[in-house]
């Protein structure tokens, strides 16, 4: 009987749905009075794709001219690094842009990280992460790395730095063009997460990981009910 009701209340929590609000047409209002800090959280991911892949080629050359380390080491560290920014993307997105207990992200620092992406899905500016935080956040990702691995952190670190780039550069595409009528997975994927299942389908460069911890999006299943007071706002109008 107590397993019963256990499975009765899963049952019912899974119906529920949690009612969201988003502005499909609208930029995010400001984040501070201050016009100079505003300014600095927005770029464009030309901007991080540039200054990363200069810091990529300055770290590689330090690793094989200066510290005399093996350039086909180098490679392989790299394409380490790269894999392994899969896994870090996807507990960044689960764990620390979502609540551990459930989907939300509207509290606090996770607001400001994620929830007004969520908010505002079509705000370019609030799809990547501006050079400044983007900076510190991956200066000290390095320090830890270091700690580990010592000199071999430029290329594996250089590898995780292009790993997030590509994460970058996928998700800047999909909420800027509209899904082709073919290779629409990221699409298809990403958009689950925005509008159907916010508990789901946490990777955006790969499914992968969803697939090993039990995250993919459960066919039939919606979890959110959208409230696009944009489009509600037009109907209004006509």
């Amino acid at each position: 009987m107590h397993v019963f009701w256990l499975n009765l209340n899963k049952m019912i929590k899974t119906m529920e749905k949690e009612k969201v609000v988003i502005y499909s047409d609208r930029n995010a209002p400001p984040l501070f009075k201050n016009s100079f800090l505003n300014k600095l959280a927005k770029t464009h991911p030309l901007v991080i794709d540039v200054m990363y892949a200069v810091l990529v080629s300055i770290f590689f050359y330090l690793y094989v001219n200066k510290f005399g380390q093996n350039f086909e080491k180098g490679i392989l560290l790299f394409l380490i690094g790269f894999f392994s920014w899969t896994l870090g993307e996807y507990l960044l997105h689960r764990f620390l842009y979502h609540d551990k207990t459930g989907a939300g992200y509207n509290k606090g620092i996770r607001y400001i990280l994620h929830g007004i992406h969520h908010k505002y899905p079509h705000d370019g500016s609030k799809v990547v992460l501006p050079p400044v935080p983007s900076l510190i956040i991956a200066s000290l990702i390095f320090g830890f790395f270091y700690l580990i691995m010592g000199v071999h952190t430029l290329v594996f670190g250089s590898g995780f730095l292009v790993g997030y780039l590509a994460y970058m550069n996928v998700h800047y595409i999909v909420h800027a063009i509209p899904p082709p009528k073919k290779f629409n997975f990221w699409w298809r994927h990403h958009n689950i997460h925005h509008y159907v299942q916010h508990d789901r389908a946490f990777g955006v460069s790969t499914s992968l990981w969803d697939r090993v911890f039990g995250t993919m999006p459960e066919p039939g299943r919606v979890n959110v009910e959208i409230v696009d007071q944009s489009k509600m706002k037009k109907e209004e109008n006509k």
